[in-house]
């Protein structure tokens, strides 16, 4: 039996009172479970701040083969803090879809129990369009512009949210200068 499982979703298990599970599915699909996880986490600096907001996706085959992979909206590498701040006012710099390589004992996340079609749904939301029609970039990253407060990882992971709408799952409206973590709350406490 074949599993992948990065360190960030192993962190993720022992933070249980940052964590909670819905499930939206409304009928068996008979290749296994789909879950779709909202998270927020501070930022790796002593501050914690601006913080970072980011969608795991997981499926489990009937196999028990897992897959598990975690993609947030960010700065393009070649973006510094400075200009990101100043995306906020109106000058938006490179960003990209990519992996989560980064995880916190303090991250929360809503983990959301979902059909194989939502699930799909909500994936293709990160493949880029690129590939979508058959193009290879030879990268694994979907290029974005990225705006604070604007086309972020906040809005990346409500897109998502939004797709879910229809089976009862209520997205709150955002502020322009929450932070990530406490939306995510404010979405766990909705839900």
């Amino acid at each position: 039996m074949k599993v992948l499982i990065p360190v960030m979703f192993l962190l993720a298990l022992g933070s249980e009172a940052a964590a909670k599970e819905i499930d939206l599915r409304n009928q068996t699909d008979a290749d296994g479970e789909y879950n779709i996880a909202f998270c927020a986490r501070p930022s790796p600096d002593k501050t914690g701040l601006p913080g970072h907001m980011f969608v795991a996706y997981s499926k489990v085959t009937n196999t028990g083969e897992r897959t598990f992979v975690a993609i947030g909206h960010t700065v393009g590498a070649d973006v510094g803090v400075a200009s990101a701040v100043w995306s906020y006012f109106g000058n938006p710099v490179n960003g990209l879809l990519k992996e989560e390589m980064y995880t916190a004992i303090e991250q929360k996340c809503l983990d959301v129990r979902v059909n194989q079609a939502d699930f799909d749904k909500a994936f293709a939301l990160t493949v880029s369009p690129l590939t979508a029609l058959g193009i290879s970039s030879g990268q694994n990253v979907v290029l974005e512009q990225y705006s604070l407060g604007e086309e972020d990882c906040m809005t990346f992971a409500l897109s998502v949210a939004k797709l879910l709408v229809s089976r009862g799952f209520v997205v709150p409206d955002r502020s322009a200068v929450e932070k990530p973590l406490d939306y995510v709350q404010r979405l766990i406490d909705a839900n």
